[in-house]
C-alpha cells in the first residue's frame, strides 16, 4: 500500500521540537508516549485528532519492533512528509539513547541502592496507571458501537490472559471489523426488502 499524502504541514522546527519533548519525558514507554502525543499534538495544538493517532497504533502493531518509534514516524510522515517521518524519529529517539549511554556508565553504582527495588516498583504501578488512562482517552472516541466494545474486550482478554501475538489480534480484530462492521450492500438491502 503506498502511503497518503502527509495530511498536514508542520514547520520543521515545530516537528523537531515537539518530537524532542516528548522524547525527552516519555519516561515509561508506549503509554506515556501516547499519552504526550495526545496532550501535545491533539489537545493542546490540533494537529492531530483521536483516529489518528489510534491509526498510526494500529498500523505499528502488525510490525515487528517498537510500537512507539513507529508510530512516531508514521505521525512524523502525517505532519511532515518523509522528512518529518525521519526528523521526529530522530528527535524523539535522541534523549533515551543519550540517556541509556548514561545509565549504562551508572549501571554498578546504582543497582546496589537499597531503594531502587521499591522506587521501580512505584514507577511501574505509576506507568501502568498512565496507560490505562490514555487507552481509556483514545478508545472512547472509536470505541461506541456494542459490536467494537465486544470486538475490544475480546482483543483485551486473548492478548491478557491467553498471550496471543498483538499483531495477530490486530489482524483478527480488522477482519471481524470487515465482516460485522461493513455496511450490507445494495444487493443484501434489495433481498432483505424482497425476502
Amino acid at each position: 500500500m503506498r502511503p497518503t499524502q502527509p495530511s498536514h504541514s508542520v514547520p520543521v522546527l515545530t516537528l523537531g521540537w515537539i518530537f524532542l519533548r516528548i522524547g525527552a519525558t516519555a519516561y515509561g514507554g508506549l503509554g506515556t508516549t501516547l499519552t504526550l502525543i495526545e496532550r501535545e499534538l491533539v489537545t493542546k495544538r490540533g494537529m492531530l485528532t483521536p483516529a489518528e493517532v489510534t491509526e498510526a497504533l494500529t498500523y505499528t502493531k502488525l510490525l515487528p519492533g517498537s510500537t512507539g518509534p513507529q508510530a512516531i514516524a508514521y505521525l512524523g510522515y502525517k505532519l511532515g512528509g518523509w522528512s518529518g517521518s525521519a526528523l521526529a524519529t530522530a528527535t524523539f529517539l535522541f534523549p533515551s539513547a543519550l540517556l541509556m549511554v548514561l545509565l549504562a556508565a551508572a549501571y554498578v553504582a546504582t543497582t546496589a541502592l537499597p531503594a531502587m527495588g521499591p522506587t521501580v516498583k512505584g514507577l511501574t504501578a505509576g506507568v501502568v496507571g498512565i496507560l490505562l488512562a490514555t487507552t481509556y482517552r483514545l478508545g472512547k472516541p472509536n470505541v461506541k458501537e456494542p459490536l467494537t466494545w465486544g470486538i475490544a474486550l475480546v482483543a483485551f482478554a486473548v492478548g491478557a490472559f491467553l498471550g496471543i501475538s498483538a499483531a495477530l489480534i490486530v489482524v483478527i480484530a480488522g477482519l471481524l471489523g470487515m465482516i460485522l462492521l461493513s455496511p450490507p450492500s445494495a444487493v443484501q438491502d434489495q433481498q432483505r426488502k424482497e425476502g
